[in-house]
């Protein structure tokens, strides 16, 4: 039988706590600039945008599986009450939309705990509803400051097939 001299395990215990410390799941929101882009096709078209901030617990399960459809329909009470911001998009409106980063909704978000992004679009054309970013009208975007560069924004392309993000994220050591 081998035994471990006690000198060690504080050590040991030390470098765990350490290294799990490291490799922490704690997600750490941030601000971000938000570029959202309107795709040529669209030019004649008239939607609305919008972009509301969730927390992981109570919100985001009900974002990912509402119904889009239902979002859009005149007084609905999910749209009325959340916390976001809204763009009407026209003809001869500006093609980008910058929201930036230092917008007081983002304090506001920031300090209900929002980790999420979610971006509705109500595009021209029917769809069929679906969970997530499976629907192509809906974007959910993490926040966690972890996983995108310092200064890049977060660029966003509507489409008639769709919302895209054209950010990349950090490349995870």
């Amino acid at each position: 039988m081998k035994f471990i001299p006690l000198a060690l395990i504080p050590i040991t215990v030390l470098v765990l706590l350490l290294g799990n410390g490291c490799a922490s799941s704690t997600v750490k929101p941030r601000a971000f600039e938000v570029q959202m882009t309107f795709d040529r096709p669209l030019e004649n078209a008239s939607l609305q945008v919008d972009l509301i901030g969730a927390n992981s617990l109570a919100d985001l399960p009900k974002w990912t599986s509402y119904s889009v459809t239902e979002y859009w329909q005149p007084d609905n009470p999910q749209r009325r009450d959340a916390s976001k911001f809204t763009y009407q998009y026209r003809r001869g409106f500006p093609v980008t939309v910058k929201i930036a980063r230092d917008n007081p909704l983002w304090q506001t978000w920031l300090k209900s705990g929002v980790e999420y992004l979610v971006v509705i679009a109500d595009l021209p054309g029917a769809a069929t509803d679906q969970a997530g970013n499976a629907d192509p009208r809906r974007l959910i975007i993490p926040l966690d400051k972890k996983l995108w560069k310092y200064n890049a924004p977060l660029e966003i392309v509507i489409q008639e097939g769709g919302i895209k993000l054209l950010t990349k994220q950090k490349t995870q050591k």
